[in-house]
């Protein structure tokens, strides 16, 4: 397991490196696989990360990309075979937000897996569902899918709630206290997107009424996005 730090991914903070990381037991696995960068067994060297929007998927790519110097491929949708010929074997690349449609055709996919079948080369797979379990045309293509090393990041618990929240509030300049920060924890629904909502809602709510977030705030942001808890 890697080593214990106290960081986390937040879309609003700028600094993506390692030690801006927090392990949690959602995110555990998928930090030691990127850890163990470029000991990744299989046919193809390759690590599937999924997992909700925001949960750290993009901080951990950027991390991998400064150890690997990997290249970012966004979509195939445009490419030929002649342009996946083209992609080096032997280096590594960040096929990002993979999912069934146009951005990524099944035979262009299939022929980019086979190119980095049996090479030195890697690839960082990002996703917000499993990949092999996507509703592919080629069987070909779920069956090395299912084949790649693959690490969910799965729902954050209370403690990284409390930590997440209390860094996105930093951020925005609105340091709410431990007794707000656990109140909202207790009663808002367990993901990263839940949280990075709450906090939008509480600073847009702060500078509209021009007060500092109070509990009252807090009460209402918390019964206006889950009414059916208040």
């Amino acid at each position: 397991m890697p080593s214990q730090q106290i960081t986390l991914d937040f879309p609003s903070a700028s600094n993506y490196g390692r030690s801006q990381f927090m392990i949690g037991a959602c995110n555990a696995i998928a930090a030691d696989w990127i850890d163990r960068w470029p000991d990744w067994p299989g046919v193809i060297r390759a690590l599937i990360i999924h997992g909700e929007p925001t949960c750290g998927k993009t901080h951990l790519a950027t991390i991998w990309k400064d150890a690997s110097q990997a290249t970012d491929i966004n979509s195939i949708s445009d490419g030929i075979s002649d342009g996946i010929d083209a992609l080096d074997p032997d280096k590594s690349y960040v096929l990002d937000e993979l999912a069934c449609g146009a951005n990524w055709p099944d035979e262009m996919l299939f022929h980019l897996l086979t190119r980095f079948t049996g090479s030195n080369g890697s690839l960082l797979i990002l996703a917000k569902e499993p990949p092999a379990a996507m509703p592919w045309r080629l069987a070909d293509v779920a069956s090395r899918l299912a084949a790649i090393n693959t690490a969910h990041i799965t729902a954050p618990d209370d403690d990284m709630l409390e930590h997440l929240m209390r860094k996105l509030s930093d951020d925005r300049g609105m340091a709410l206290d431990g007794e707000m920060i656990s109140y909202i924890v207790k009663r808002m629904e367990r993901s990263f997107i839940c949280a990075n909502a709450i906090i939008d809602a509480l600073d847009e709510t702060s500078i509209t009424e021009k007060k500092k977030v109070n509990m009252g705030m807090a009460r209402k942001v918390l019964a206006d996005m889950q009414p059916t808890l208040f």
